[in-house]
């Protein structure tokens, strides 16, 4: 016979279960941030930086396991910005592989990524992307991401004439 003590005790167990197992495992956060590289004395000074064709801007991702549990093969992909253009070799991380998409994200490969055309002759050939082509970048974290961990992943673009 169950007593309402026992009824709470166990009402009160089964939440705890609940909260712990819905808390439990890998959460990934990401915070992207931008900073122009190419500031003038005047955007310094004022703190506020603006654009113009040719500007050198450098992204940081920064990613945080704010979960209780390792994350095995975390993946972070950013697309790049319309208006600008990755500036090839920029990248900058510790432990992942690089990979390019040239087609909206579909399709990830390392540089230099090549993509089939029909010549004039109707022959396909394959040809190198530029990087005016690539549409986003991802970052393939090798090994574990642990609870609390970070990583830090950079690009530079050109802002489009």
């Amino acid at each position: 016979m169950m007593t309402g003590k026992s009824i709470l005790n166990i009402s009160i167990m089964m939440l705890l279960s609940a909260v712990l197992y819905a808390q439990a495992g890998p959460k990934l956060q990401i915070n992207i941030s931008d900073e122009k590289a190419n500031k003038s004395a005047e955007e310094i000074k004022s703190g506020k930086a603006i654009y113009t064709p040719g500007d050198t801007i450098q992204y940081t991702v920064t990613s945080m396991n704010v979960g209780d549990a390792f994350m095995t093969n975390a993946i972070i992909t950013d697309p790049i910005p319309e208006g600008v253009t990755y500036i090839l070799g920029s990248s900058e991380s510790e432990n992942v592989i690089t990979l390019f998409a040239i087609d909206g994200g579909n399709e990830y490969a390392v540089w230099p990524v090549y993509y089939s055309v029909r010549n004039s002759k109707g022959i396909i050939v394959r040809r190198e992307a530029t990087a005016d082509m690539i549409t986003h970048i991802r970052w393939e974290i090798q090994g574990n991401l642990d609870a609390g961990a970070s990583h830090q992943a950079k690009f530079k673009v050109v802002v489009d004439k």
